[in-house]
């Protein structure tokens, strides 16, 4: 039976860990995993594993992990419960943490991942320790249990191994992994007496906000396999190959929308992205808005049928005004939400935009197809479809339930539920699955509302 406890920690956030059971690795898995992980480096460390032993070598000298040692581990790993990158039990909680970018890790001193790992912070009123460290062997055994080879890449190049493990003082193999990938440390809260589960989270989010506040320094917790192995490289959408085929302009674009646009190309971080593409389309939402009730109003006035010496014809007109001008709020929101369809109507070819999504990514239709955005809310939409007169409205949807959770982080449970907030770290990926998208939508806007030079 898998047994897992869900611990509340913070307003509407859970955390699931899993007992040990449902992780164990064998002996086997785990010669093959280290096996795989050491495989760019080879000529280096010259790994070999039988049933009872990993044999090992650095600088000509032997070194050797026995199943003995690793049953060990397991055993005292065992005493924990694991969620990804995290373990904890009553006495103690770690999780990994690294730096969010390799500028914040460039600002720092030399020593000062040493000074952090000699740094415990006591509080003695609730008999706890804070504190920086490498990664416990526990810790990597799960991550080693629920890693998937294929997404290793390592993380050093191969002469930096050989300088740094010459250097260990200890060449026990888990200080080898640590190399090879680059690990990254942990926070640790460890209590003297048994504490709920719970407050130890808590404990630990609250040392992170601390650190950050008073050193100007972010360390985040790890929570995806892709923060470990970052992927190398990202898709491109590099239109041209050949400087020669560049031409000149033939356009004069509207520099409000182009500074937005280079803001967010300029940008790694898929926040800002998507607000800078969502600006381009914002822009026209008065215009396109003011249109639409003008429209509105024309047809009426038009219709053979009215008479302005009815009332009923006039309140038409009336009504029709009144429900597209509201300003309060909820109503605001509303008429957004209509500007951005409106938007979509008036500048995309929702053809041309399925066929552009498809030529820089086969498989990105169908993602939004079959996924909503889960941080939001945000609708699935079937760009296939593109006879569907609603098609636009759906994309809207899931545009602007996706701004609505970037924007917004009201302490509102209602709110919360019926729009959900963006978490940075954790929803950074499913939320620059959405860029291409807002990409080639504000693209189109730009292009399409230029004139003639």
């Amino acid at each position: 039976m898998i047994l897992v406890s869900e611990l509340r920690s913070g307003k509407g956030d859970f955390y699931k860990f899993t007992k040990a059971k449902e992780l164990e690795m064998e002996w086997n898995d785990f010669c093959i995993k280290i096996d795989s992980m050491g495989r760019f480096f080879r000529d280096k460390l010259h790994f070999e594993y039988n049933d009872e032993q990993i044999n090992y070598k650095i600088s000509e000298q032997d070194y050797v992990y026995t199943k003995n040692d690793f049953n060990t581990l397991k055993n005292n790993a065992e005493h924990f419960s694991f969620q990804p990158f995290s373990i904890l039990n009553n006495y103690q909680y770690e999780s990994l943490v690294d730096f969010p970018d390799g500028e914040s890790r460039r600002r720092l001193s030399m020593n000062f991942e040493e000074r952090i790992f000699n740094l415990v912070i006591a509080d003695e009123e609730n008999n706890l320790s804070y504190s920086f460290k490498e990664s416990s062997q526990e810790l990597l055994y799960y991550v080693l249990s629920s890693y998937d080879n294929r997404h290793l890449m390592p993380r050093i190049p191969s002469s930096m191994l050989e300088r740094r493990c010459d250097a260990l003082d200890d060449k026990s193999i888990f200080n080898i992994l640590r190399l090879i990938i680059r690990l990254p440390f942990s926070v640790c809260v460890a209590s003297h007496t048994p504490i709920n589960q719970d407050k130890l989270i808590k404990y630990a989010k609250s040392y992170l906000f601390n650190f950050a506040f008073n050193l100007d320094l972010v360390l985040k917790p790890i929570t995806e396999i892709d923060d470990l192995f970052p992927k190398r490289n990202s898709r491109s959408m590099r239109r041209i190959q050949n400087l020669d085929e560049l031409m000149p302009p033939q356009l004069t674009y509207m520099s409000e929308l182009t500074e937005q646009y280079y803001m967010a190309l300029a940008s790694s971080d898929p926040f800002v992205k998507f607000i800078g593409f969502y600006h381009i389309m914002e822009y026209f939402y008065e215009d396109v808005y003011n249109e639409d009730i003008f429209e509105s109003v024309k047809h009426i006035l038009q219709h053979p049928g009215f008479s302005s010496k009815r009332k009923k014809d006039v309140a038409k007109i009336i009504d029709i005004i009144k429900k597209k001008t509201r300003q309060s709020k909820e109503e605001f929101q509303g008429s957004e939400l209509e500007a951005l369809e409106l938007t979509i109507k008036k500048f995309v070819n929702i053809a041309e935009l399925n066929n552009n999504l498809t030529e820089y990514d086969s498989d990105i239709i169908e993602y939004y197809n079959h996924h909503q955005v889960n941080f939001s809310s945000g609708d699935t939409i079937d760009l296939h479809d593109i006879s569907n007169e609603k098609l636009p409205k759906k994309i809207a949807a899931r545009i602007y339930k996706t701004r609505n959770s970037l924007v917004h982080s009201k302490s509102n449970d209602g709110r919360i539920l019926e729009r959900g907030i963006y978490k940075p770290f954790k929803d950074k990926d499913e939320l620059s699955k959405e860029i291409p998208l807002m990409r080639l939508i504000a693209e189109t806007i730009i292009i399409n509302s230029a004139t003639s030079l």
